[in-house]
């Protein structure tokens, strides 16, 4: 239990503080964080001149911790405030008063809210001590605070880890040289990965036209929309059967070839809330391989056989890879058996599948080393 002298630690009058001027050091300080924010509105609850939500006990003598939510509200306390922290930091810190050489005219109130929450400070300034029921009306209102910054800094927490899950998912996407969007019931793009920003950005066959997916044809946004809403229709659990993938060519105008489309129903585990459909787009010209040197450095094989392999995964024939290389075509066939030697296939096109579906492992915009 929390026991407050009410005589040597009285508290400034709450409306006192809330009329001061912020000051200069104040407004630098202040980072407009949802939990600054409940921070402060804590501070004025209580009458304090400044107030922390720190870390659990467990962390919070982790140098490497910070505070959760910071608020000042009286000036000049920025720097008591500081200080204050860092005593709570020491690993003998109890709830309590606490005191800082450095700031003699603050006192700090270090209350834990128990079942591991973290813990909140509040800073009030000595110079308003000894006011009269000032005990009191910290006793009545204190406990109430600390047992809602408990619940606020677990519900930061949770929110916190899902944003860096998200970045991390994000990151991910952004490998794929693959346009990915994630589309909602109402069309509108929820998420998208850096290669479908850049063909939207373009308007390479498509477009976000007000916050919705849109081809730039009209024929073809006819086709998309009765397709995409042909996908939202399946049945959430039903069978291979009930849930397909439709596929479309965009016009992209001009002589190149289409965009490629395909539209998948997204599972439960894929995406949560309005999250329904899947939409990857392709740039045809955006397919080339990458990585086959290290691909077959891994498998040993020699700076000529990879030559010759990369240009028979490049559409060329055996006859004109080796006219390329320069060499004779039986020395090309015999670079080959020995490239199926060490890749243990038998035929061409048995090494073509392979190295492609290799491909599915190489994304991203990087150069790529055998390890």
């Amino acid at each position: 239990m929390l026991h407050i002298d009410p005589v040597a630690h009285a508290v400034p009058d709450a409306q006192r503080l809330l009329h001061r001027p912020p000051s200069p050091a104040l407004r630098a300080l202040r980072r407009a964080e949802p939990l600054d924010r409940f921070a402060e509105g804590l501070a004025r609850i209580a009458g304090a001149a400044a107030a922390a939500l720190l870390p659990p006990d467990a962390e919070l003598h982790d140098t490497a911790a910070q505070p959760c939510g910071l608020a000042t509200l009286a000036p000049g306390s920025d720097d008591a405030l500081a200080q204050l922290v860092e005593e709570a930091r020491d690993p003998t810190a109890r709830a309590g008063w606490l005191h800082a050489a450095g700031a003699p005219e603050h006192r700090g109130l270090l209350v834990e809210p128990g079942a591991r929450r973290g813990r909140l400070l509040l800073v009030f300034m000595a110079a308003d001590l000894a006011r009269p029921g000032a005990g009191e009306r910290l006793l009545a209102t204190v406990p109430a605070l600390a047992a809602m910054a408990g619940p606020m800094q677990e519900l930061w927490q949770a929110l916190d880890t899902a944003r860096e899950r998200n970045r991390a998912l994000l990151a991910t996407l952004d490998h794929s040289e693959c346009g990915i969007l994630v589309v909602g019931e109402d069309h509108g793009v929820l998420v998208s990965n850096h290669a479908a920003d850049a063909i939207l950005a373009d308007r390479d066959g498509v477009e976000l036209r007000r916050g919705l997916l849109r081809p730039i044809r009209y024929q073809d946004a006819i086709r998309f929309q009765a397709a995409l809403d042909q996908v939202l229709a399946m049945p959430a659990g039903g069978s291979q059967a009930e849930r397909y993938c439709m596929m479309l060519f965009l016009d992209r105008g001009g002589e190149g070839r289409p965009l490629v489309m395909v539209i998948a129903p997204a599972t439960p585990d894929e995406a949560e809330g309005r999250a329904t459909a899947i939409v990857y787009v392709m740039r045809p010209e955006k397919g080339g391989l990458r990585g086959v040197e290290a691909i077959c450095q891994l498998h040993g094989l020699s700076p000529v056989e990879t030559q010759l392999v990369a240009r028979l995964l490049g559409g060329a024939t055996l006859g004109d890879a080796a006219a390329d290389m320069r060499i004779k075509p039986d020395t090309a066939r015999a670079y080959l058996k020995q490239i199926f030697a060490k890749t243990d296939v038998h035929r061409q096109a048995d090494l073509i599948q392979l190295l492609v579906r290799y491909q599915r492992a190489v994304r991203g915009d990087f150069q790529f080393r055998a390890g």
